[in-house]
């Protein structure tokens, strides 16, 4: 017998059995819990379009206001809110100069900043940057702020931790697609954590500090909502013809802003429960916000339930049947090929953010040097080329309208983008961008690919779970009254953590009403000050919502009237005399002298209906 043919042992006949792992009853319940607190990366970088476009959005509507609201021309200039009202722990950019081309200069920084978080460039850096610039200018004028402000900046905190820009941003268009994508939709992370339960925490603090009678008893709460006329919109006044639904509304508002909490929280069903959730966040604040004006807040109360809009929900059957690119079962773009200038670091950029944001994987990246008849048509043509399964080429816009064409979100823009005018205007963007490649290749060598990294630091993991329990200690602390040490409250202050979510609470407003402010020339003339090409009337306006210019005029002037905001009623008196006077002579017979600040006000009763408006005079003003 040779020594092939000796006999095998029987050990070596014996089958490996590889015994399942156990994992002990902790680590099963902690897995499970993990899951039942995860965000979704998807939902995330919805979350962060839509926070980006708040953040612009509020932007340009402080902007119309600019000169009023942040410089030392307006309405609070930097000395008088250094002197009296600004506590000594803010901090704001927006305080260094009171001249308008500086404040403009930095909305336009916050709005550049606004712009990557929506687009994902440098999210983190651009998260950071977009919290640190609306605290500024929240901090430059506290009194014309309201609730939405306070929630924005907590939601542009929480954004500097999340993994914001992993799916559909220019971030993640620069990396290798093949070898940087997500092992998986679902994230777990205490940032995650924390933004869930600061979520939670502003409606189970709204329902806890309504305690007056107008909700717990009365019902009557929705019915004094309603009538406040500096808020109320067409839709709000329908709703006051039906009052035995209106105790219902009250009833059911305390219902959902109850229920939300428990939704966001219970680990049972947690992907149903979190999109019940969501959708009552949403239902809630358009509702609100088609009867009440709120300004921004609803908008912001949506953005924050994007990012809770659960795993479970993506991946539903009819989700992933209708939308098969938000599970990434999708080849949309395949079989086209775009030749592209390598040579050109902008070239290459746009290319991979364009196959990303319009959601077409499937499209194949070539640089255009690799075969030279390629890059001789490239230099010929001075364009990208763009070709289509059938070999049809495509070159400047029109390859733009191809690769819209096998978007799968964004093919509905095609025809617009055909059209004439459009197509003109389009290749002469793509010749323009084409002149000046160089130039943008300097000026975009900052945007570069970088990691993608999953992983919560245990510092973060730390600062996050101290952030849940300091944010909760902050709310209580609304309830029972128990102050904060200094320091804590100092920290608070300092990072603009502080809040209070005292919406409608403890029972909504009563007091309501409009401005007269009536003024006398130095020839004697008496005018309406606010309103120079209208005669003075005392007479109640036929919409007094209508008499504010915008959301943060009224919350201005609703504060002013206010007994606790007297101090600020000086500063405001001098910017109506700055105003009016600028441009004239001292002998000139137009100039203001003197004027009058009345509000005419009345307190909103369902026992005593007002019968009329009482003449409050809040300020009287001589402008020297």
């Amino acid at each position: 017998m040779t020594v092939l043919d000796r006999p095998v042992s029987a050990v070596a006949y014996t089958p490996t059995i590889t015994l399942p792992v156990r994992t002990s009853p902790v680590k099963r319940v902690l897995r499970y819990l993990e899951a039942a607190y995860s965000l979704d990366l998807r939902s995330l970088a919805l979350f962060r379009m839509a926070l980006g476009a708040v953040l612009l959005g509020d932007l340009l509507w402080r902007a119309g206001d600019l000169t009023v609201f942040y410089t030392d021309f307006g309405v609070l200039p930097r000395a008088a809110l250094l002197d009296k009202f600004l506590p000594a722990n803010r901090f704001s950019l927006h305080m260094m100069s009171g001249q308008l081309i500086f404040q403009a200069m930095l909305f336009m920084v916050a709005a550049v900043f606004a712009v990557m978080l929506v687009a994902g460039i440098r999210t983190r850096l651009a998260a950071f940057a977009s919290w640190f610039m609306v605290v500024s200018i929240q901090t430059r004028n506290p009194i014309i702020l309201q609730g939405g402000d306070v929630y924005v900046r907590l939601l542009a905190f929480m954004a500097i931790f999340l993994p914001l820009g992993a799916l559909y941003s220019v971030d993640a268009a620069l990396r290798d697609p093949e070898k940087e994508r997500p092992a998986r939709f679902a994230h777990f992370s205490t940032p995650g954590l924390a933004l869930i339960a600061q979520v939670a925490m502003v409606y189970a603090f709204a329902v806890l500090l309504k305690t007056a009678p107008e909700w717990r008893r009365d019902f009557s709460a929705v019915y004094y909502a309603l009538q406040i006329q500096q808020m109320s919109t067409p839709l709000g006044k329908l709703l006051l013809h039906f009052p035995k639904l209106l105790p219902w509304l009250t009833r059911g508002t305390l219902v959902q802003e109850g229920t939300i909490p428990f939704l966001l929280l219970t680990p049972f069903l947690a992907g149903p429960a979190r999109m019940l959730a969501a959708v009552l966040i949403i239902a809630l604040h358009v509702g609100l916000g088609l009867s009440i004006r709120l300004g921004h807040f609803p908008y912001i109360a949506c953005t924050a339930a994007l990012p809770l809009i659960p795993t479970w929900f993506w991946e539903l059957k009819w989700m992933r049947r209708r939308f098969p690119w938000l599970t990434g079962e999708t080849t949309a773009g395949s079989g086209t090929r775009i030749y592209y200038d390598k040579n050109c670091s902008f070239c290459s950029k746009l290319v991979r953010g364009l196959r990303t944001l319009l959601l077409v994987p499937g499209v194949e990246l070539i640089p255009a040097q690799e075969f030279p008849v390629t890059e001789l048509e490239m230099r010929d043509q001075k364009s990208w080329i763009v070709v289509d399964p059938g070999g049809r080429r495509y070159y400047k816009w029109r390859g733009v309208v191809h690769l819209v064409s096998q978007s799968p979100m964004f093919s509905w823009m095609t025809p617009v983008m055909r059209s004439g005018l459009l197509e003109r205007k389009g290749r002469e963007w793509y010749e323009a961008i084409e002149r000046s490649r160089d130039k943008l290749s300097r000026y975009t060598d900052w945007i570069r690919s970088r990691p993608l990294n999953l992983k919560t630091s245990p510092a973060v993991t730390v600062f996050a779970l101290l952030l849940i329990v300091f944010t909760l200690l902050w709310n209580l602390s609304s309830i029972v009254h128990v102050p904060f040490q200094p320091w804590e409250d100092a920290l608070g202050i300092t990072l603009n953590l502080d809040q209070r979510w005292d919406m409608f609470a403890p029972n909504p407003l009563t007091y309501d009403g409009y401005y007269v402010i009536t003024g006398q020339l130095r020839d004697g003339r008496e005018i309406n000050v606010t309103h120079p090409d209208r005669p003075v009337t005392y007479a109640q306006p036929e919409s007094i919502a209508d008499q504010y210019k915008n959301e943060r005029w009224r919350k201005y002037l609703m504060n002013l009237s206010l007994r606790e905001n007297t101090d600020y009623r000086l500063y405001y008196g001098r910017y109506l005399c700055r105003s009016w006077n600028t441009g004239r002579q001292s002998y000139d017979p137009a100039v203001l002298v003197r004027f009058d600040i009345y509000f005419m006000a009345h307190q909103n009763s369902i026992q005593h209906p007002p019968t009329g408006f009482n003449r409050d005079l809040l300020w009287h003003h001589e402008c020297f």
